[in-house]
């Protein structure tokens, strides 16, 4: 009989066979199931949160007011948007498990990822008045505790096990975490990952007090989608994804996963799995010994500099043992990226975790692709620079020990500056310094009554913050204690933003300091300065960073004037056997000839880059920063290089500015943007000292030409004569950066004598202002225009000079200025001695127009 396949050969076999046939049938299909609900789980992920976004917004009020019923419908709408959130997650993390390779698996150490999942359930625990207690017996060996595994898989097959017990544990419950060696061997799988040469096996046993599982349920509990009947009825619902995920992953790392009933009427679930040797990578496959260490270097610090510093060592001397000690979960992540975590343009965190290619840069990723060791939640207490060997602790229990170092890094980071203001320590009050600070902001944005936040700090940090928390529907307060914000830029571009941010909804407060954050436990409310109050429903600081330095002025190393630590361009501090790179190190300023601290994600890149060469003996220098950085202002864009005015005269120059607006390419292209430039020179040497640029064209390309101009000392001449690319959709004829440069070079040779908007408004309000000639067409004028300014069209102003007093200040005004300075030509032609342009024009005004 031919054919038939699986169904004739069912028939055809005896009865033991066809039975356990039907098994493998079902097993089959199940599978096939599981991978069509993960397709569909792809569909959903993005409509879903849309969905949820959706939600938040309308259920805070910001659609308009809600009656009760049509907010109880919206609060349980959000409740099954949320549960298909979780299970969309939940499928997707079982589906992960099939794409997992040898490659993946690494040493990892289950004791640490144990602590991970215990910080992960304290607050739940907390707020269920569960008590969990913790026992760690191995007796000395914990240092053998290490599983071949992929970490993420690791920390989520623990965080099942025990979310599991605090989820089903009643109030004032009991949930017993006990890691310990096996008395007894366990019959485990032969190694199917990985080189590991195994060493023993460890188990961990969660107990908990919890409702238990009938007798009946017990064969079902790994199945998919399953849920035991007296679960289904808790408010505490689940995707029955959990455990099925575990027995997966626990298989994977040729371990058994176990349930059985626990001591005291609930479950307790036991994991073994086998232990190997911490660095069994370092073995040489052919003999089995360690391969010799060509040196040994210990970078203090992760996120940017310091996993650079570490990647490229391992890249250049791929016999050094690199060893990165990083004190938080997260080893490297995108820090710049956090605020777009938090507004939700980026939806997961992985996201910020992640490489180009998608691959998580954990402890696992820079062990298995870069040959770095890390060890997260650790710190450095103390370098001892004679021994070199640096004193570190594990902050999951408090364990000492050492490591040896033929090279130190420091990649200590900064710290979040904090004011010192009454009510800092309330609840509700946030920084944002990592990943866990986002997290905690992100969580108090999906309250729907965190309605009123207040931001503390209008600078770089606060306004990209600003506009992060009001893209997920808050009302924002952002204060700031100086007279304008954004210190990066001069104050009438700041006044430029400011008003922009205004028309957005932001409410902005300049030149008041907060006297207080107020509340019982937690903030309700700040109190300005002026007696005012802000009402507040949370609340976050942005009052700037400052370098972390505690290690290397307790070890005796030389710190700045900036605070920073002091290195040369080696990145070499006093000691020559210890670099410092990125924001806890001090830089120097290419045009100042002075140092600086420049903590930005770019310069600690590079400086991690080159600290690597020179460990590797590959001599690498980096000259030092020009200020280079910029930030989104919801559509508009604020951009900076080198000096503002302000700065180039406290360090000695003469500075001299040109304010330039104007479209950002050719203005009868649809796509043409204004940008508002401001370029800033030496009037003595005619050197290039700097520019700022904000607006919603691009801006960014005019900063970063300024920037390679600074960088090989330009003057103004050579500035305006760059042979820069040409085409409508991308700049003008002229490029704004070459206009400006013109202007510059036209005030210096005497052709016209400009005048800043700040100076003209503050002219304004003495005794003997200036006359303000307007010399726009009589449309422009009508529409809107200066108070108390003289109108006569730059075509009729020959014929009415009589009108113009000479003996007065003129300060002709037009759109962007070039009218007015055509106007200032001829008026000093004809004798008028007192004439000066207003920079920028009125486009370029930041302060209050008369207008019909």
């Amino acid at each position: 009989m031919s054919g038939g396949g699986l169904f004739a050969d069912t028939f055809l076999t005896s009865p033991e066979a066809a039975e356990k046939a039907a098994a493998t049938t079902a097993e089959e299909l199940r599978e096939e199931l599981v991978k069509l609900a993960v397709i569909a789980a792809h569909q959903l992920k993005s409509p879903l949160a849309s969905i949820q976004t959706t939600l938040s917004l309308l259920i805070g009020g910001f659609a308009g007011p809600l009656a009760a019923n049509q907010k109880a419908l919206l609060e349980n709408a959000t409740k099954s948007a949320t549960r298909g959130t979780e299970l969309v997650a939940d499928l997707l993390r079982l589906r992960g498990l099939d794409v997992v390779s040898a490659e993946d698996m690494v040493p990892v150490s289950v004791l640490d990822a144990l602590h991970v999942g215990l910080e992960r359930i304290r607050d739940p625990a907390e707020g269920e008045q569960v008590d969990v207690t913790e026992s760690i017996e191995l007796d000395g060996l914990d240092e053998h505790c290490w599983v071949m595994a992929e970490q993420g898989v690791l920390q989520e097959v623990l965080a099942v096990l025990l979310e599991n017990a605090v989820k089903y544990t009643p109030a004032r419950g009991r949930v017993a975490v006990r890691m310990f060696v096996p008395d007894e061997a366990w019959d485990l799988p032969a190694p199917s990952f990985g080189t590991g040469q195994r060493t023993g096996q460890v188990a961990l046993e969660v107990t908990d007090s919890g409702i238990g599982i009938p007798p009946d349920a017990w064969g079902n509990l790994f199945t998919e989608f399953y849920r035991a009947p007296n679960a289904r009825g808790l408010a505490r619902e689940g995707t029955g994804l959990g455990l099925a995920f575990a027995q997966r992953a626990v298989r994977l790392m040729d371990g058994r996963l176990r349930l059985e009933p626990g001591s005291e009427g609930g479950v307790k679930a036991l994991l073994v799995l086998p232990t190997v040797v911490p660095d069994s990578r370092t073995l040489d496959p052919a003999t089995g010994e360690h391969k010799a260490v060509s040196q040994r270097v210990v970078v203090v610090g992760g996120v940017a500099a310091g996993s650079k510093c570490a990647a490229r060592i391992a890249r250049l001397d791929p016999d050094a043992e690199v060893t990165v000690v990083e004190r938080g979960q997260f080893l490297t992540y995108a820090g710049c990226g956090l605020p777009y975590y938090i507004s939700g343009a980026v939806r997961e965190q992985r996201a910020l975790l992640s490489s180009p290619l998608g691959e998580t840069r954990d402890s696992s990723f820079f062990h298995a692709l870069k040959n770095v060791r890390t060890l997260d939640f650790h710190e450095a207490t103390r370098v001892d620079r004679e021994g070199q060997t640096v004193h570190i602790r594990r902050m999951t229990d408090g364990r000492q020990s050492e490591l040896p170092y033929d090279h130190l890094v420091l990649a200590t980071g900064a710290r979040a500056a904090i004011p010192p203001i009454p009510g800092v320590d309330l609840q509700g009050v946030y920084t944002l310094h990592g990943v866990e600070d986002a997290e905690s902001i992100r969580a108090e944005l999906g309250d729907p009554r965190a309605k009123e936040v207040v931001i503390v700090g209008g600078g770089l940090l606060g306004v990209t913050i600003t506009e992060a928390v009001a893209l997920r529907g808050s009302r924002i307060s952002l204060v700031e204690a100086q007279q304008s914000i954004l210190g990066i830029v001069d104050p009438d571009l700041a006044t430029l933003v400011s008003r922009q941010m205004q028309r957005r909804g932001v409410r902005v407060y300049t030149g008041c300091p907060v006297r207080a954050l107020e509340g019982d436990d937690r903030v309700r409310q700040v109190r300005l300065c002026d007696g005012r109050t802000l009402p507040c429903d949370f609340a976050i600081l942005a009052a700037g960073v400052r370098p972390k330095v505690r290690l290397a002025k307790e070890c005796g190393l030389d710190i700045g004037p900036t605070g920073g630590i002091k290195v040369d361009q080696r990145q070499q501090t006093s000691d020559p056997l210890i670099y410092a790179v990125g924001d806890c190190s001090e830089d120097f300023h290419l045009i100042t000839q002075q140092p600086t601290w420049a903590p930005l994600g770019s310069t600690a890149n590079k400086e991690g880059r080159v600290a690597a060469s020179n460990i590797c003996g590959r001599e690498s220098l980096f000259p030092g920063v020009v200020g280079s950085m910029c930030l989104g202002v919801f559509d508009w864009t604020v951009a900076t290089t080198g000096l503002s005015s302000d700065d180039a005269r406290a360090a000695g120059f003469d500075p001299v500015t040109a304010l330039i607006p104007s479209p950002d390419r050719a203005h009868y292209l649809p796509t043409a943007r204004p940008i508002f430039l401001k370029l800033v020179a030496d009037r003595v040497s005619r050197k290039v000292l700097g520019m700022q640029g904000v607006g919603p064209g691009e801006v960014a390309k005019r900063i970063d030409i300024v920037a390679t101009a600074l960088a090989a000392g330009m003057d103004l001449e050579a500035l305006s004569h760059l042979d820069l690319a040409y085409a409508p959709p991308y700049s003008l004829a002229l490029d704004n950066v070459i206009t400006a440069a013109n202007v510059l070079k036209n005030k210096l040779d005497g052709l016209f004598e400009g005048v800043g908007s700040e100076e003209l408004h503050i002219r304004l309000q003495e005794p003997d202002p200036p006359v303000l000639l307007d010399v726009r067409l009589p449309a422009e004028y009508s529409a809107v225009r200066l108070p108390g300014s003289l109108h006569i069209p730059l075509g009729a102003l020959r014929g009415r000079l009589h009108e113009i007093p000479p003996e007065r200040e003129i300060v002709t005004i037009g759109k962007i200025g070039l009218r007015a300075y055509e106007a200032a030509l001829a008026l000093r032609h004809n004798g008028y001695q007192r004439v000066r342009v207003l920079d920028g024009g009125l486009d370029a005004w930041p302060y209050a127009l008369e207008q019909l």
